[in-house]
Order: C-alpha cells, then structure tokens, then sequence
C-alpha cells in the first residue's frame, strides 16, 4: 500500500513530462514553419538538391538539411543553426513555386507544410 502511495506522483511527474514534450514539439514545429516561410518568400531560387533544401537569396545559398536526428540550416555551407529536434526523416518537394516539407518525429508524429513564393521562380527541369 505504501509503494502504490508513492508511485502515484511518480507516475503523474512521468506522463507530465511527457505531455510537455509534445507541446514543446509543436511549439517548435510553429515557430520553424514561421521562420521558413519568411525564407521562402524572399528567395529567388529554391531547388531540391540530394535531399536539401537549397535557397537562392542575395547571392548566399542557404542549405536546410537532416543532420542526425535535427533538421540544420546553413548559409554558404557554413554554420550550423538547429531548427528542428528529434527528427527521423525530412522530405523537400518544389512544386511549381511551391514548397513542401514533410517532417516525421522519433516518436512516429509526421508534420508538413507547404509555403508558395510571391517571386516567380525558374520551372523545375
């Protein structure tokens, strides 16, 4: 009886824990949705390049990539800026002047987001 008492606030600070962690996930996903669409907007160029994401703006190229289990961005090949964690897989599409990324989490969660360029970009060969 005794053990049963204390493993109940256990177990509560366990799943609690648990649930911010989905939160915290989400709150991630939003803000790296807001940041890429601002990116995307402005660039004069994006392509898909060996699985990156690769975007023309101002003469830089910036690179958005899966590096262990975190989606980086980098500008000019250097730097290394963490977007996104606990990352399994990453899949960029061009379609037309749009962009789609599909995000699955280690936990098995997938995300997307598709953004459209104002800026007429080059058609896809």
């Amino acid at each position: 009886m005794t053990i049963v008492f204390f493993m109940v606030p256990v177990l509560h600070i366990v799943l609690d824990n648990k649930d911010s962690n989905g939160r915290l996930q989400e709150m991630e996903w939003e803000v790296f949705c807001s940041q890429i669409k601002k990116e995307i907007r402005i660039s004069s160029k994006a392509e898909v390049v060996s699985g990156r994401l690769v975007l023309t703006n101002n003469n830089e190229s910036i690179n958005y990539e899966k590096y262990g289990s975190y989606l980086r961005r980098r500008v000019n090949s250097s730097g290394h800026e963490t977007l996104l964690q606990n990352v399994s897989s990453v899949t960029f599409s061009r379609i037309n002047n749009s962009v789609k990324i599909t995000v699955k989490d280690v936990w098995g969660k997938e995300y997307y987001v598709v953004v459209h360029s104002y800026i007429q970009w080059f058609p896809v060969i």
